[in-house]
């Protein structure tokens, strides 16, 4: 299961897909950023 407090869980997000941390930005503009 995906837990949005541990990106650890997340496995590999696409970088426009919604951020699975529940911001509701994309991925590439929330967590995405490296």
């Amino acid at each position: 299961p995906i837990d949005p407090e541990d990106e650890s869980t997340w496995g590999k997000v696409a970088r426009n897909a919604a951020c699975p941390c529940g911001s509701g930005k994309k991925y590439k503009h929330c967590h995405g950023k490296f």
